[in-house]
């Protein structure tokens, strides 16, 4: 009877294991599925960017993985050199699925800010970039477009996973900051070191 009994509990501890087991593939399954953003801040974004523009959204057409948006520049931040280059000027492409960054949803008729990545010659955009409607854009965030953004690309701005860092820091580093805002600017300051400027 004891082995009996010892079975059914082997038995029963194999299959809470198997079920722990396949509920952890699908956890780890249903992350790989999960769009990344590895930069929060518009500072860190604008500087990785090859193109910052504003532009209006004429039209949108899609496919079974790409909604692509046919736009008109309107105003340049960054990489107007790159966008003379580009032999396709007006569309826009951005992802449909979500483990792409996606779906970016752009409202035809309205003007955004946007950060614009490049892959074989075309402009490509998802939610990890910078997209901003004009009509809400805040002063922070003009101002570092307007140039701050890009003076201070040399700054080193902390990823928000890291821990605060204990000790003193080189003056390229930016601490960690009490802001709430990710459009802050990181900059350096009349000593030469970089700080982030007032929320």
């Amino acid at each position: 009877m004891g082995g009996k009994c010892t079975l059914i509990h082997n038995i029963n501890n194999m299959r809470t294991i198997m079920m722990y087991s396949s509920f952890l593939v699908i956890c780890l399954f249903a992350m790989s599925e999960q769009c990344g953003c590895p930069a929060p801040y518009t500072q860190q974004i604008v500087c990785g960017s090859p193109i910052v523009v504003e532009a209006k959204i004429e039209s949108f057409s899609e496919n079974d993985y790409d909604k692509n948006y046919q736009i008109s520049v309107t105003k340049f931040y960054k990489g107007k050199g790159v966008y003379d280059t580009l032999s396709n000027k007006t569309t826009l492409v951005t992802p449909k699925g979500t483990s792409m960054c996606g779906p970016v949803v752009l409202n035809v008729g309205s003007s955004y800010i946007l950060s614009v990545s490049l892959y074989g010659e075309k402009m490509h955009h998802n939610l990890c970039e910078l997209q901003v409607e004009v009509s809400s854009a805040s002063n922070k965030l003009l101002e570092g477009l307007a140039g701050q953004y890009q003076e201070n690309c040399d700054c080193e701005i902390p990823s928000m996973y890291d821990l605060p860092h204990l000790g003193s820091r080189s003056n390229k580093q930016c601490g960690h900051s009490s802001c709430t805002g990710w459009d802050t600017v990181c900059a350096r300051d009349g000593n030469g070191q970089c700080n982030w400027q007032t929320c």
